[in-house]
């Protein structure tokens, strides 16, 4: 016969002392953050925005991270309208249209956009030293940059296409 000695469990063994407790909190949250810190700047691409200098009327652009959805280019593009129509970040950068300018509706269909904007956009802003032709210009120009598979962008206001000057 075979005697075993020895087989007490010490209570040491499983004892959780709150210093591991602490430990395995900390290791959790560490998790946390890593995961939302990268699934939330998955969802978040860099942009260029482009407005006119207030005092030159020089085009510059503007950096800005806004939000992405994956595989749906027409929702991307509504997003960067929309951020583009709020206006500049800068102070000394002006808006592209009058404050209240939104966008209606946007469609992206064989490499063509289609954008309408509300009436707002016809309305002169007071402090912008651009005119409405190169606000229209600007829109194509920041919608190319930013999404080079589109070949042409077209810009209703209330489903009317504008007659500009160039």
């Amino acid at each position: 016969m075979i005697k075993l000695k020895n087989l007490k469990a010490r209570s040491s063994d499983f004892e959780i002392t709150p210093r591991t407790v602490i430990s395995l909190l900390l290791l959790v949250i560490l998790i946390i953050s890593l995961t939302l810190y990268f699934t939330s700047n998955f969802r978040r691409t860099d942009r260029i925005f482009f407005f006119p200098d207030s005092r030159s009327g020089n085009t510059i652009g503007e950096a800005r991270k806004i939000p992405r959805i994956p595989f749906d280019r027409e929702k991307n593009m509504e997003i960067f309208v929309k951020e583009l129509l709020l206006g500049p970040m800068s102070i000394n950068l002006d808006p592209l249209f009058s404050t209240g300018t939104r966008l209606e509706k946007i469609l992206f269909r064989n490499k063509i956009v289609y954008l309408d904007l509300n009436f707002m956009a016809l309305l002169p802003d007071k402090r912008a030293v651009h005119d409405f032709s190169s606000s229209i210009m600007l829109v194509e120009k920041n919608i190319k940059f930013n999404f080079p598979f589109v070949e042409n962008v077209i810009i209703t206001i209330l489903g009317q296409v504008p007659e500009i000057g160039l």
